[in-house]
């Protein structure tokens, strides 16, 4: 699926934006800039100019704000250097975001772009029947992330404007080809290779940790009868419903298909060295003695270019816009004069 970034851009509208309000990235903040999580933030800087954008200010009180989420976390999660290099990066990315919003918000209003009322309404109810949110609720909702009611319709309307720039100036100058998805699906393969399955039903006699060696060989015993049971052309289920332990006796055995690495490496190499319809010797795990029958094999294929297309074309898309972003920022800030005061 194409970014949120790029969808947002492809409505007009912002989409999703209650849900991201806890997991923002703020280098990706362009359309759902993340907001305040500790509302008491503001009030505890003295405020002064970090930077200066073509005559516009971005204020320290701006930076603290965006950046707490993301500060909090690292600090919960990382310690002296470590840390510090850390809240480092968050400081460097926040910056850059805010200069790209504030440049963002300049083509907007260059370009004349407007955003009536009834866009932010729109807007406001697809957030609400996103997350199931009636009025209270979502007033509720933005309370808890330190916002009024107010404050989220503003940040709304610049999200609009911003995603109507992004629309013009970076969706619709990217176009995906026949020959672009065809060249993806080609250097990729590995990507659509679906790996070997095998399907399994097992029979398996539980070995207690703290049985005893004459124990354990009882048990062995009663596994290889139903073992030559089986071999001889027992129907494997229903010695599954009699004599296994497992929960998966009363579906005969069947646990379903899996692939390398899903299972114990004991187990996995005896189904996986079997054909269909063939059954195990006696297989030892921690559990105990299994029977193995495989009951299904699905070889390992690479899945057709149709097949995938649209999800290639998802990705594809998704790197262009990218691409395409970073190059017309460029561009945007070298155009632009940037003071840093931090």
């Amino acid at each position: 699926m194409v970014s949120d970034r790029w969808s947002v851009v492809g409505k007009n509208r912002p989409s999703g934006l209650l849900t991201r309000l806890k997991r923002c990235f703020y280098f990706f903040i362009l359309i759902a800039p993340c907001f305040p999580l500790l509302a008491g933030a503001k009030a505890e800087v003295i405020d002064r100019v970090i930077a200066v954008v073509n005559g516009k200010v971005i204020t320290l009180s701006e930076l603290t704000e965006r950046e707490a989420p993301l500060v909090k976390q690292a600090a919960e999660t990382f310690t002296g250097a470590e840390r510090d290099k850390r809240l480092g990066e968050i400081r460097k990315k926040v910056s850059d975001s805010l200069i790209e919003d504030l440049l963002l918000e300049q083509e907007a209003e260059k370009l004349g772009l407007k955003v009536s009322e009834r866009d932010i309404d729109d807007a406001i109810e697809d957030v609400k029947k996103q997350n199931s949110l009636d009025d209270e609720g979502l007033k509720v909702a933005l309370k808890k992330e330190g916002l009024t009611y107010h404050g989220y319709r503003v940040q709304i309307k610049k999200q609009i404007e911003k995603s109507r720039v992004l629309g013009q100036q970076v969706r619709s100058k990217v176009s995906v080809s026949e020959k672009d998805l065809a060249d993806y699906y080609d250097r990729n393969q590995r990507m659509f290779l679906k790996d070997e399955e095998v399907k399994i039903s097992h029979i398996l006699f539980l070995v207690p940790e703290m049985a005893s060696g004459a124990a354990i060989e009882g048990i062995k015993k009663e596994a290889m009868d139903v073992l030559e049971m089986a071999r001889s052309g027992k129907d494997f289920q229903e010695l599954a419903k009699k004599y296994s332990e497992d929960s998966s006796a009363q579906e005969g055995g069947s646990l379903g298909f899996f692939k390398r690495g899903q299972i114990l490496p004991a187990f996995e190499e005896a189904a996986f060295s079997l054909r269909k319809g063939e059954i195990s010797d006696l297989v030892r795990t921690n559990y105990g003695f299994h029977i193995i029958r495989v009951d299904d094999v699905k070889e390992a294929l690479l899945e057709p270019f149709e097949s995938v297309k649209e999800n290639i074309r998802s990705a594809v898309t998704s790197e262009m816009l990218e691409q395409r972003y970073k190059e017309w920022m460029e561009e945007l800030k070298k155009s632009a004069v940037i003071e840093m005061k931090l």
